[in-house]
């Protein structure tokens, strides 16, 4: 009787990423010491959003309390292929196959949908996640599982029009301290756009105005909200991503930024599926001291396509792990864009090191910017601005 040595999943061109529509191709390869029999070798693909959060409720003084757990689940591809037999292995009549000693090399190849899919992810409440599956079945004993992640990526071309457009909002505040009240500060402030790519900056022009009695300091820090969705419920996880601050402003005294960079760090693009929505700001705040800060913000949308100065314009990217991946921080490029795992229990298990990968812009230049390009109709963004501000102070 064979022994199994080995069994990998490798995809062609060893492709990592993929795009809705694409076609996932690849080879099972078996490593066999002697005949080994088998019922059948199944190849499964699966992508699927999950969300799960507790919360603690009071039930009163004597009961105490209890958590209530929110869950729910997106199927979003499930397709099978069977490579070797047929018929389930529990049946009298199943009809067993043998492998040979050596090496065998069994292809495997799926389509993934157009429309009706998410972009890979990976938070601290949730997921989204596409796997290949490989399953090997054996008489009379334990199957033989193995998974293989890899990451799909729905577009975003930040070169459409209505990503292209500047976002522009102002706020003033007076500062009172009980029977004193002094002049108001006040935040003027653009990007050069809506949309970017991580590796890209954020073009930041303000004017700043102090006309209180006290010094203030200006910051710009990039946000990621996650929002997820379950039993008619959700569940708000806002994320400072990376901040910078200019100088001082004494009384009196106005200040401006010309086009001051916010490096966009390898995150997620923005994503809004049903369960797990992934949304970015920017928020421009003037720190005053004994008092509350005063705020803008800025939603901005992180993309899968560079930005191009011209048609002819060369692009130098390439995808990157997210920096941020629920509680992991990864700022280096790993040594292998893929997660293997050998299971000896269902492979559909909630904790994985899997970190998707995104399109990251190196050595990005940002063009040049002028004060002339702003364009002045910024109503349509309003209300998604008040929106945004409200979670900010929560």
């Amino acid at each position: 009787m064979g022994k199994l040595k080995n069994i990998e999943i490798y995809f062609d061109r060893n492709r990592n990423v993929y795009y809705p529509g694409d076609s996932v191709c690849g080879n099972v390869i078996i490593e066999s010491k002697g005949e080994v029999r088998i019922n059948a070798l199944k190849v499964f693909i699966r992508g699927v959003a999950k969300v799960h959060w507790t919360e603690t409720k009071t039930v009163g003084y004597r009961l105490g309390n209890y958590t209530e757990h929110y869950r729910s689940e997106i199927e979003y591809i499930c397709l099978k292929q069977t490579l070797i037999g047929g018929k389930e292995s529990s049946s009298s009549n199943s009809k067993e196959s043998f492998i040979c000693d050596g090496y065998h090399v069994f292809p495997f190849h799926f389509i993934l949908p157009r429309e009706g899919i998410a972009t890979s992810f990976e938070g601290k409440h949730g997921s989204i996640r596409y796997y290949l599956k490989v399953e090997l079945d054996k008489p009379w004993t334990f199957n033989h599982k193995l998974k293989k992640i890899f990451t799909v990526i729905k577009p975003i071309d930040i070169n459409q029009s209505e990503y292209l457009v500047p976002i522009l909002n102002d706020c003033s505040k007076t500062i009172c301290c009980w029977l004193c009240r002094s002049g108001p500060v006040s935040i003027n402030v653009n990007t050069d756009r809506r949309g970017y790519c991580p590796g890209e900056s954020v073009a930041l022009t303000a004017l700043f105005e102090n006309s209180g009695n006290r010094t203030i300091i200006p910051t710009a820090s990039l946000y990621q909200i996650q929002t997820y969705n379950a039993s008619g419920k959700h569940f708000i996880n806002t994320n400072k991503l990376v901040s910078i601050s200019g100088s001082s402003i004494i009384p009196g005294e106005v200040s401006e930024w010309n086009s001051k960079l916010l490096k966009i760090p390898a995150v997620s693009p923005s994503i809004g599926s049903v369960l797990i929505r992934v949304e970015y700001f920017v928020k421009i705040s003037l720190l005053i001291p004994g008092s509350y800060s005063l705020s803008c913000v800025l939603p901005i949308i992180i993309g899968t396509v560079p930005f191009r100065h011209c048609i002819q314009s060369p692009i130098n990217y390439s995808y990157m792990p997210s920096s941020q991946s629920g509680n992991r921080i990864r700022n280096d490029a790993p040594p292998s864009y893929s997660e293997l795992k050998d299971l000896k229990e269902d492979v559909e298990e909630e904790n994985t090191n899997f970190c998707p990968l995104y399109t990251y812009v190196s050595d990005y230049q940002p063009p040049p910017y002028s004060m002339n390009e702003i364009i002045q109709s910024s109503s349509d963004h309003d209300e998604l601005n008040q929106n945004l501000l409200t979670i900010s102070h929560t």
